[in-house]
């Protein structure tokens, strides 16, 4: 982790200073440390302050932790009288402190005609900070013991890590890395997906359509991503949908609802709809990458919707189109989206609206009512969704609630 520049430092000690900042979980402040081996107790309650600050409450990702000597509480204390310096600092902290940290000090003036040391702990969110080793007083009391371990509140106090408060910080660093590692290797699948096979036999695909005007030689082509769709992994999809787009983008100057029905059954293979993700929650989480496929879903069907709505006026091509929206719209209600959601109902509905503008002293009212009784469809399905968990809620509070009155029978 990148540390600090000095300047960012000082802005940061001088707000501190004239708010008289109350600690945190990365900030901690001192009158004085004492640095002498014989104050074993004071070293040893140093060696706590880094640990704690590098470990904090465990988040992700975790900012630099700063221990400010010579204020505390509005209460200031010059520490050019302690002659500190960096070295002796990180020399103590390798000494006793696992893993390493590769901390800096620096001294600022205070504003009261004297400085402030300002210690700066650059954490790993990777690991689980712990002592390295034993330091005993000279009466042989154990100050600190291998293997103890602190961490940080809100409110600035220190706590003691014990062991299943560190195995749960340990699981969360091994999940979150598992995590990590597999979105490069998903990374990785995708490039090797762009750069083979599959990716440039839908490139040419897309080539074709694109020279391509004839309608039923369209639909074929289209046909052929099918597989593509269906088989491959986000960069092949994101191919299919380049591909499409070649159509859709034409689609106010001619879409026959054959050809319509052609892209929306490839659309269909592409939505990540998962395990019952069209009739209740998803139970696969969905990603950030299915987010951005289901905009570019939404967007191709748009194109569509928005010209057989303002320009081709067919209400064949408008049923089509009106049904993607509706397992859209219900899709990404169902499963928490809101941004998509809303900006989905929204774009649908913006359609709607063309069909009641005038063309040659007509509207169009017949795709007008398709898309309402898509939406009103997607709408009440969310609804029934809501009453069903409102009620399975109901059920259970029930159920508790006989529960108690049974076991409170049985106590009397």
């Amino acid at each position: 982790m990148a540390l600090p520049e000095p300047s960012e430092i000082l802005q940061l000690v001088r707000g501190w200073l004239e708010a008289n900042q109350k600690e945190g979980t990365r900030l901690e402040f001192k009158l004085r440390i004492s640095l002498s081996k014989s104050d074993v107790g004071a070293r040893a309650e140093f060696i706590r302050d880094v640990i704690s600050l590098a470990n904090s409450e465990g988040e992700f990702p975790r900012d630099p932790g700063f221990l400010v000597i010579g204020f505390k509480n509005g209460q200031y204390q010059d520490v050019r009288t302690e002659s500190y310096d960096g070295a002796t600092f990180s020399q103590i902290v390798q000494a006793y402190v696992a893993p390493e940290i590769d901390l800096s000090y620096q001294e600022f003036a205070n504003g009261e005609q004297g400085s402030v040391g300002v210690i700066v702990i650059p954490p790993d969110p990777s690991v689980v900070y712990v002592a390295r080793r034993e330091l005993r007083d000279d009466k042989g009391r154990a100050e600190l013991l291998p293997g103890q371990c602190w961490g940080r509140k809100s409110a600035g106090l220190k706590v003691a890590l014990e062991g299943d408060m560190i195995q749960a910080r340990i699981r969360d660093i091994v999940s979150r890395e598992v995590e990590d590692a597999k979105k490069r290797l998903r990374k990785k699948i995708e490039k090797l997906e762009r750069e083979g096979g599959a990716a440039f036999d839908v490139k040419r695909l897309r080539f074709e359509i694109e020279a391509s005007n004839d309608p039923a030689l369209l639909q074929r082509l289209v046909d052929k991503l099918l597989p593509y769709a269906r088989e491959f992994g986000n960069g092949v999809k994101h191919e299919v949908l380049d591909a499409l787009s070649e159509i859709t983008g034409r689609a106010q100057q001619s879409m026959p609802a054959e050809l319509a029905s052609s892209v929306d059954e490839v659309l269909s293979l592409l939505m990540p709809v998962g395990w019952g993700g069209m009739l209740y929650p998803a139970r696969e989480e969905i990603s950030s990458n299915d987010e951005e496929l289901l905009a570019r879903i939404e967007h191709l069907n748009f194109e569509i919707t928005w010209a057989a709505c303002r320009y081709l006026r067919d209400a064949a091509v408008v049923k089509v189109a009106a049904k993607r929206y509706r397992d859209l719209i219900r899709f990404t209600g169902l499963n928490k989206l809101q941004r998509l959601y809303r900006s989905f109902l929204e774009n649908a509905r913006r359609c709607q609206e063309k069909c009641n503008e005038e063309q040659h002293g007509n509207i169009f009212s017949e795709g007008w009512a398709i898309l309402e009784g898509e939406i009103k469809d997607a709408l009440d399905q969310g609804a029934q969704d809501t009453l069903e968990g409102l009620h399975k809620s109901k059920l259970l509070h029930s159920a508790t609630r006989m529960k108690k009155e049974r076991t409170g029978k049985k106590n009397t």
